[in-house]
């Protein structure tokens, strides 16, 4: 595992070994200032386990965060859950947010913290917000959430919200951005601007991505997914977004870049550059294109990975801040 520069060469400025002694491979990760957090807590009920360790690369230390409050059987089955991770700059302090929306049939603490019914708050969820300067868990409800299926692979934590793609059911499949405010403690959602991906092609899912001090989100529309007469979209075409704090409570989107993408052009969104700039992949170079003129450039010219239509990516690309925390951990 490296760590490289965003620069035309993406020079390896560290290396790390993952995953660490004692510390096994999961299925779910995520960083935040120099921090990863860690869990195989979304597997399937085979592997599912209460485990979220904290990982410092850097130090190759790492801890066992006290259980989630959340972790019980009383919580299965679920329609889904979800875990999210970030850095609180004004804080100082790193946070893990859990959410489990129970099924019909697993739903007791409604029944025991409010002696009511499922029936009665069939879109409630609850949510454990883990505090690493406390070394605690607290635990919300909160009902009238109305996400039915979300992506709980892909989270993103900025300015204090985490971020996750779901949808809902409304007179057709919809997308939404559902966010946990960790200041306020408000779970709500945004309908996001273009929702063709998942009304035409349900098994595809936008991403989010970090930008700045908010969120971007990108989506490719092809000809035939546009509305009859659209002239502005070639095939395949890919959108971006910003999502826009436009006050409290109040969400808009403003389309930052819209581009025709060229052949053997990936249109899945790798990363986002620090000056805004989206990395694609193209054969075994990463491309970007630039915010002015939406026209594309070698980022690094060459990788040793070449890309496949169906190929994963090897990069997780984000920004990365070194911290000593964890290093007095036996």
């Amino acid at each position: 595992m490296t760590v490289r520069s965003d620069d035309a060469h993406c020079q390896e400025y560290c290396t790390f070994h993952y995953p660490p002694q004692d510390l096994p491979a999961c299925s779910w990760y995520t960083q935040s200032n120099g921090l990863i957090c860690m869990s195989n807590m979304l597997l399937g009920d085979s592997d599912y386990n209460s485990s979220i360790y904290l990982w410092n690369p850097l130090v190759q230390k790492f801890k066992i965060i006290p259980d989630s409050p959340l972790f019980t059987s009383e919580f299965k089955p679920t329609k889904w859950s979800t875990l999210a991770f970030g850095f609180l700059s004004e804080l100082d302090d790193y946070v893990v947010v859990h959410i489990v929306k129970p099924s019909s049939t697993s739903a007791p603490f409604l029944r025991e913290e409010r002696d009511d019914t499922y029936e009665q708050y069939p879109h409630s969820v609850v949510i454990g917000v883990y505090s690493h300067n406390t070394s605690s868990w607290k635990k919300i409800h909160q009902d009238k959430v109305f996400v039915d299926f979300l992506n709980n692979h892909r989270s993103v934590f900025v300015n204090g919200t985490a971020f996750w793609v779901g949808c809902y059911y409304s007179s057709s499949l919809r997308q939404s951005v559902m966010y946990f405010d960790t200041k306020t403690n408000i779970l709500g959602q945004v309908t996001v601007p273009d929702w063709i991906a998942l009304h035409q092609r349900q098994e595809e899912i936008p991403v989010i991505l970090p930008f700045g001090q908010s969120i971007a989100y990108a989506v490719e529309v092809d000809q035939e997914d546009a509305d009859e007469g659209d002239d502005e979209y070639g095939s395949p075409h890919l959108d971006i977004w910003v999502l826009k704090d436009d006050m409290v409570d109040e969400f808009s989107w403003e389309k930052k870049m819209s581009v025709g993408l060229s052949e053997n052009v990936r249109a899945q969104v790798l990363g986002i550059r620090y000056t805004g700039e989206p990395i694609l992949a193209k054969s075994n170079n990463l491309i970007s294109y630039d915010l002015d003129t939406h026209e594309p450039y070698d980022f690094v010219e060459s990788t040793p990975y070449t890309y496949h239509e169906d190929s994963i990516s090897p990069y997780t690309i984000s920004p990365f801040l070194e911290t000593l925390l964890l290093l007095d951990i036996d």
